[in-house]
């Protein structure tokens, strides 16, 4: 009886020592620095899973155990919060958009006009590709591409379309491209699509963590925001 209470015990305290953080693809590579630092010096766990911010919050929603969610836009941490199912939210980064090639000849907006497949996110769950359509859309392009473009999941997805060969270019995120320094990219104006806000919110099962609210303030503090640039994110 002796040895199972101890088990229990240690079970209970590596739960209570690890974050579950849902986060939006676009986030990944930042937030495998992130994890790395954060762990080194809190001591404490993060078990990242990635996807769109739109299935993410699906997941919620459907009760997935996750502490932390964070989203590329304000939207779906927004949703929770007037169903009560969120706390604590946190602005900490501004996304960037960009195209992005593996073809010299298809680098920038002209670039598009030529492209066989053009790889997006899909717009109906990505926040980086509502971005990307309504950019489309504002330059005058989308009735002229839209049969050319072809659809990730997320925004990842998007880009390995582009890796991959399976896409010419992809309109995609500056955190993303920078992970493929062999591709070209060109930085899209911030007033041509909408603003990509990254924001941080505790889930009903990570409020109850004191952990966690460490996590929320290591995404206030100077050394996490000094990642941001290196990684393609602006400051809120």
């Amino acid at each position: 009886m002796r040895a199972l209470l101890l088990v229990l015990l240690l079970v209970v305290a590596a739960y209570s020592q690890t974050i579950y953080v849902a986060s939006a693809s676009s986030m990944r590579p930042l937030m495998e620095e992130v994890t790395e630092v954060f762990e080194k010096g809190s001591g404490v766990e993060l078990k990242v899973s990635y996807g769109s911010s739109g299935n993410l919050f699906r997941q919620i929603l459907g009760g997935a155990p996750y502490d932390v969610f964070i989203s590329a836009n304000e939207m779906y941490p927004e949703r929770l919060l007037e169903l009560g199912r969120a706390y604590h939210p946190t602005l900490f980064a501004r996304g960037r958009l960009v195209i992005f090639t593996l073809k010299p000849e298809l680098k920038g907006i002209e670039g598009l006009r030529s492209a066989r497949r053009i790889a997006v996110a899909n717009p109906r769950h990505a926040p980086y590709g509502r971005a990307a359509v309504e950019f489309l859309k504002k330059e005058g392009l989308y009735e002229e591409l839209r049969t050319r473009l072809v659809f990730g999941s997320n925004v990842a997805q998007a880009f390995q379309f582009v890796v991959s060969g399976g896409a010419d270019v992809g309109i995609v995120s500056l955190s993303l491209a920078l992970t493929y320094p062999e591709g070209h990219y060109t930085i899209l104006p911030e007033d041509r699509y909408p603003p990509i806000r990254h924001v941080a919110v505790l889930t009903e099962r990570g409020r109850k963590k004191e952990v966690v609210l460490k996590f929320l303030e290591f995404l206030k503090s100077p050394e996490f925001k000094s990642m941001l640039e290196k990684f393609g994110f602006g400051a809120p």
